[in-house]
C-alpha cells in the first residue's frame, strides 16, 4: 500500500483557505449552551475561553478582522479539545475539526521553553520506539541512582520530567501471536498504543490473558505506530496521516474480527481516521474499545468473578464520554464484580490530562484536576479505575502530591484479577 496521502480537510480550500474555515465557523449560532460544558470556561469565566469565543477569535482571524497575535492564539491553544461542548450543541458545529484546521493552518501560538521543550521531549520519546526503549532503560537507572530526585529539585521543567520517568516501565519483549488457549471465538488485533507501552505494560497483558479466555486469538502486529492524535492536535497533518498510514499497514490482514483498543483517546483517534485520512474505513469500523467487546462477550458466557469488598472509584474520560460514547459498557463491566462498591466521576469534566495539555499549560491541568482529588479525598476509595492512559498518569500525579495511595489502573486490569480460574457458568 502506498503511503496515505491526506484527503482535502473538511473546510480547507485548494486557494483561500481562510473562507472554507470561516463558513464552518459561521454555523455556530452563539447560543452559549456550550459555556457550562466547558472546563477552562467554567474555571476563567472569560468569554474567550470558551468554544463560542474562541470560534469567534476564529472568524475574526479567517475573516481578516484579527491577526493570529500571541493572545489569539493563547486562547486557542488553552482549549482541551474535550468536545464537550460538541455533545450539546444544538448546530452540530463540528468544533473540534474548527480548532484542528485553525492550527494546522495557523500553527500553535508561542509557548513558555519549558513546556515547549517537555512536549517535543515527550512526542520524541513516545513516536520514537527506539528512543523510547533508551528512556526506559534510562529511567530505571535514574530511579535505581536516586538521580530523579536529584533532578527534580532544579526546576518546574525537570519535575515535571520526573514525574513521567518514575512512571516509565520496563521494555517488554512480546511475541507477535497469542492463540486463544480454548475454544475460539475469532481473531483480534490488539492496538497498544505508544504511551502504554511506556507506561501501562499492565493493561497490555492483562489485556492479552483476558481475550485469550474469552476466546479471541489476538495478534501484536510489531509495525503498528502512535495514533497520531497528538500530531494532528498539534497542527502537524502530515505527520500524523504517515502515522495512520503505518497503522493501516500494520493491521491490514482480513482474517481480523476487530482491532481491540486498551486507551480511549487512541480509539477515538482511530474511529475518526476516515474524517481526515482515505483509505481507512476498514480500520475504523473494526475497531472496538476493550470494555464494550469485553462486555458484549461476557454477557453471553458469565463468567465466574471473585468477589472484591472494596470501594471503587470510576472516571469516564471525554473520549470515552464524547466520541466513543460507551462509558455504560465500563461501567457495567465493572458493576459486575460482586461485592465492590461503585462510585463515579460524572459530576466532573475534564480531568486536564488531554494528551500533552498536562505538560504545556500545567496550571490549568491542575486545576482542573483538583475536582477529581476533592471527590477521592471524600470518598477514600481502595481503587480508581480510568480507560485512558494520560488521565491515568495525571491523576497519579495529583495523588501522589496529596499522598492518598489509590490504586489507578485500568478497568480491564482490576476486572482480569477477579476472574476465576477459567471457568464459566
Amino acid at each position: 500500500m502506498q503511503l496515505l496521502k491526506l484527503t482535502r480537510w473538511p473546510f480547507a480550500g485548494a486557494t483561500l483557505k481562510q473562507k472554507p474555515l470561516l463558513a464552518a465557523t459561521d454555523l455556530c449560532v452563539k447560543c452559549g449552551l456550550c459555556l457550562p460544558e466547558c472546563p477552562t470556561y467554567q474555571i476563567t469565566l472569560n468569554e474567550n475561553e470558551s468554544p463560542r469565543g474562541r470560534i469567534s477569535l476564529i472568524q475574526g482571524w479567517a475573516s481578516g478582522d484579527l491577526k493570529a497575535s500571541s493572545s489569539l492564539h493563547r486562547h486557542i491553544d488553552n482549549c482541551l479539545l474535550c468536545r464537550s461542548c460538541e455533545s450539546v450543541c444544538p448546530a452540530q458545529v463540528p468544533y473540534s475539526k474548527i480548532i484542528d484546521e485553525f492550527r494546522s493552518l495557523a500553527g500553535k501560538g508561542p509557548q513558555r521553553a519549558a513546556a515547549k521543550v517537555t512536549m517535543l521531549a515527550s512526542r520524541a520519546v513516545l513516536v520514537n520506539k527506539g528512543i523510547s526503549r533508551f528512556a526506559s532503560r534510562f529511567a530505571a537507572f535514574a530511579r535505581s541512582s536516586r538521580l530523579l530526585a536529584a533532578i527534580s529539585q532544579k526546576s518546574h521543567l525537570a519535575r515535571q520530567l520526573t514525574t513521567f520517568l518514575s512512571d516509565f516501565q520496563p521494555h517488554t519483549r512480546r511475541k507477535t501471536f497469542y492463540p486463544a488457549p480454548s475454544t475460539k471465538k475469532g481473531c483480534v488485533g490488539l492496538f497498544t498504543g505508544c504511551t502504554g507501552e511506556l507506561f501501562d505494560t499492565e493493561t497490555i497483558e492483562a489485556s492479552i490473558r483476558l481475550l485469550g479466555r474469552l476466546g479471541f486469538d489476538v495478534w501484536l502486529p510489531p509495525e503498528q505506530s502512535c495514533c497520531g492524535a497528538l500530531d494532528l492536535h498539534a497542527g502537524d497533518t502530515k505527520k500524523a496521516g504517515m502515522l495512520a498510514a503505518a497503522n493501516v499497514r500494520a493491521f491490514d490482514r482480513p482474517r481480523l474480527d476487530w482491532i481491540v483498543t486498551l486507551a480511549t483517546g487512541c480509539g477515538a483517534m482511530l474511529k475518526e481516521y476516515p474524517a481526515y485520512f482515505p483509505q481507512t474505513e476498514q480500520l475504523a469500523s473494526k475497531t472496538v474499545d476493550i470494555c464494550q467487546l469485553a462486555r458484549e462477550v461476557i454477557e453471553d458466557r458469565q463468567m465466574a468473578l471473585q468477589p472484591l469488598n472494596k470501594t471503587i472509584l470510576l472516571h469516564a474520560p471525554c473520549s470515552l464520554n464524547n466520541v466513543l460514547k460507551t462509558a455504560d459498557a465500563q461501567k457495567a463491566l465493572v458493576s459486575s464484580i460482586p461485592g465492590a462498591t461503585i462510585e463515579t466521576l460524572d459530576q466532573v469534566r475534564c480531568c486536564g490530562a488531554a494528551g500533552s495539555y498536562m505538560i504545556e499549560h500545567p496550571e490549568m491541568a491542575s486545576a482542573l484536576r483538583d475536582n477529581i482529588l476533592k471527590i477521592a479525598r471524600a470518598t477514600r476509595p481502595e481503587y480508581l479505575l480510568t480507560p485512558n492512559i494520560g488521565c491515568a498518569l495525571h491523576i497519579k500525579a495529583g495523588l501522589k502530591q496529596i499522598d492518598m495511595a489509590i490504586e489507578v489502573i485500568h478497568p480491564i486490569v482490576l476486572f482480569e484479577r477477579q476472574l476465576t480460574s477459567g471457568r464459566t457458568i
